[in-house]
């Protein structure tokens, strides 16, 4: 934002304040006024008038200055910017869940029928949907929720059946690359922690569905301190409890990768903890790697996600976590941004091996469905026992098949493993739409 259009915000609102504050100064001297005290309030109402809008303005002035400052210092250094603990603490004490669960109501209102067209039209010259693809008339949705989940025309999104794998959403490219340690890329630089965000892979040897774990879990991370984070791998299961305590003091910043080349992860060294990790993850972690790829869907964008492959689904994990916006822009600001969100994430298996789709919650997301998982229910309120809650799964997803849908905007993280000669053909920040191929093998 611009200084002036800074400084003319404020000043709006410092006019809105003064007529309020004036008005009930000048009540109440009316009140009280006598013949005895008339010169007061008239001193009063030329003190009021003269000399308080100017040192306030100065004041904000001078505040929006030094905001502009600082917003010029973050340009010219993007990898030394960032929002502080105490900022982000504060975002996450903003009431994001009530929110999104009003917005969530009131998008799902009917819409009176002589409103509708216009209504919907108004949303998409804002955020550029396109009308040409929607297979049914604007006045056939009963509501904002409606439309947002609108199917599309038979035919508008081809599927790349000669690919090995394709875009799960329509949206635009995150990040996107090979994984080489604990820690991702989730936008320019900033990371977040694939042990936090899966958690410990009990998938392979689960028995039954329970959220005893999550408990056990959260329990034994309350003892973990930061320092012993890159020390024992067994210890750092899922950091709920210790994430709460110190959330930020163990985050580590990469430095930023060029526009439409992979971007690994920060530390790219031999870590014992990785290693660790990789090797419950893959299925064959000596002649394959793992990979992600990150699409985030803006509120123009077709609100259903897609199967990238064919694959079978195993396994399911619900973080109940916050519902931060997941704008880029936040996502540069805020690390382990997808660690806080609620999130499905969903397990499984695919021609290379190990395979997981995770749904990101964001505000105002109303909710997550995924239409062959019933029991998922999400934005609901804070659960008493557990951070998560697993369950074990029998499905076939298909390449192309729909999965689920978003409730407004969000984000779809892909973490796949797949041989070392894998490559992509997309780019960062690059729109991509269902059915579109994101990378092939050059095997294939």
């Amino acid at each position: 934002m611009a200084l002036r259009e800074v400084v003319g915000v404020n000043f709006r609102v410092l006019a809105i304040h003064r007529r309020t504050v004036h008005t009930s100064l000048i009540k109440s001297f009316e009140r009280s006024e006598s013949p005895g005290n008339s010169a007061n309030v008239q001193r009063w109402k030329s003190y009021w008038k003269g000399w308080i809008p100017i040192s306030a303005g100065m004041g904000l002035t001078i505040l929006a200055v030094s905001q502009w400052k600082r917003w010029q210092s973050k340009l010219a250094n993007p990898d030394e910017c960032h929002i502080s603990e105490f900022e982000i603490q504060c975002y996450r004490a903003v009431p994001l869940r009530a929110i999104s669960r009003a917005w969530g109501w009131i998008s799902s209102q009917r819409v009176p029928f002589s409103m509708r067209e216009w209504l919907y039209t108004k949303y998409s010259v804002m955020f550029g949907v396109n009308l040409d693809e929607i297979a049914d008339d604007l006045i056939s949705f009963d509501s904002l929720s409606d439309f947002f989940i609108r199917q599309l025309r038979e035919g508008v999104r081809p599927i790349a059946q000669a690919e090995c794998l394709t875009s799960p959403a329509d949206g635009t490219v995150l990040n996107f690359g090979r994984v080489t340690s604990c820690n991702i890329e989730q936008v320019k630089g900033v990371t977040y922690s694939i042990r936090t965000f899966l958690g410990e892979p009990t998938w392979q040897k689960r028995g039954s569905t329970t959220d005893s774990d999550s408990e056990l879990l959260e329990t034994k991370s309350k003892s973990i301190k930061a320092s012993s984070l890159s020390t024992k791998a067994s210890d750092s299961i899922v950091l709920t409890k210790h994430f709460s305590l110190n959330p930020f003091s163990w985050i580590s910043w990469s430095s930023q990768t060029p526009e439409g080349t992979e971007s690994n992860s920060s530390d790219v060294c031999h870590d014992p903890e990785w290693e660790e990790y990789r090797s419950k993850l893959l299925k064959d972690s000596v002649n394959n790697d793992l990979y992600q790829i990150v699409v985030y869907l803006a509120p123009g964008d077709y609100h259903r996600f897609h199967s990238p492959v064919n694959w079978n689904v195993s396994f399911r994990r619900h973080f109940q976590g916050e519902l931060l916006s997941v704008n880029p822009v936040i996502a540069e600001l805020v690390p382990e941004l997808f660690c806080l969100n609620e999130r499905a994430v969903y397990v499984g298996d695919w021609q290379h091996g190990f395979f997981s789709m995770t749904a990101v919650g964001a505000t105002n997301v109303g909710s997550i469905r995924v239409y062959s998982d019933e029991t998922l229910h999400t934005n609901t309120k804070k659960w008493k026992r557990g951070r998560f809650r697993d369950a074990e799964l029998d499905l076939r997803w298909s390449k192309g098949d729909e999965v689920g849908e978003f409730r407004l905007g969000s984000t779809v993280v892909l973490l796949f493993e797949a041989p070392k000669s894998f490559q992509f053909s997309i780019c960062r920040c690059q729109k991509i739409k269902v059915g579109e191929s994101v990378c092939c093998d050059k095997e294939k």
